[in-house]
């Protein structure tokens, strides 16, 4: 067995090695090391992937379905311009995203590029809305195929689907010269609805668009009925069956 005068310089030796930890161990690992932030551009702490989830205030958008074009569609409305709108959707109900990219392209008949337009668009909460690009001009090309894609959501926000007007009437006039009139109103007790833009979409027998148009609502206060108009360069190829309006909120 050790005996006692080993035991005590073993005993002292065991204090030296914890003094030397305590006065230089501890100050050089503090002088290397940093607590995890939602800035740091490294997964850590409880975050569910780089600086997002857990206790990060940014969501991770790989937790989120992506926003998705449904259908795009462009429309002469002078020689050489044409306007492009594209009918998307969505499918989350408790995020929304500012500044997502975008591109339309618009092809020819023989399937070549005639014009390609970017943008950046907000994309609401959980509802159905239009991204629109107007004058995209075309030269002496016509397109006839019109492409639309989103670019990856860099960043999803918490929030709800904001209030629209509720359409009260539809009253579209076809001929050389097609007009509509329709008729919204602000059903909220309390609520402002302002910045909005409104688009109409034409559908004809089969249920294809063949007609948008686009107009602005600055603002609809609570209980407010009003008018919107809308029109077009020239007659539509085709009768019109059904009407969609659809807002979008700035």
């Amino acid at each position: 067995m050790a005996s006692w005068s080993t035991k005590r310089r073993f005993g002292y030796f065991l204090a030296f090695v914890l003094l030397v930890v305590l006065v230089v161990g501890l100050p050089v690992f503090f002088s290397f090391y940093k607590s995890p932030t939602c800035a740091d551009g490294k997964k850590n702490g409880n975050e569910k992937d780089i600086d997002c989830g857990g206790s990060c205030v940014r969501l991770c958008p790989a937790d989120f379905a992506a926003p998705r074009a449904l259908w795009s569609y462009s429309a002469g409305v002078a020689p050489g311009i044409y306007n492009a709108l594209a009918y998307a959707e969505n499918p989350n109900q408790s995020v929304y995203a500012e500044k997502v990219g975008y591109t339309f392209r618009l092809y020819d008949s023989a399937g070549l590029l005639v014009a390609e337009k970017r943008g950046e668009t907000l994309v609401p909460a959980g509802q159905k809305f239009a991204v629109f690009e107007s004058g995209i001009r075309t030269g002496q090309r016509v397109p006839l195929k019109t492409t639309f894609e989103f670019s990856d959501v860099s960043e999803w926000k918490s929030g709800k689907a904001t209030p629209n007007p509720r359409v009260l009437s539809i009253d579209l006039e076809q001929g050389d010269s097609p007009r509509a009139e329709v008729k919204v109103s602000n059903d909220s007790a309390n609520l402002t609805l302002s910045s909005l833009d409104v688009f109409i979409i034409i559908y004809d027998e089969a249920d294809s668009r063949m007609a948008f148009s686009k107009t602005r609502l600055d603002a609809i206060a609570p209980r407010q009925t009003k008018t919107l108009y809308f029109t077009w360069p020239g007659a539509f190829p085709r009768p019109s069956v059904r009407k969609e309006v659809l807002f979008m909120a700035h």
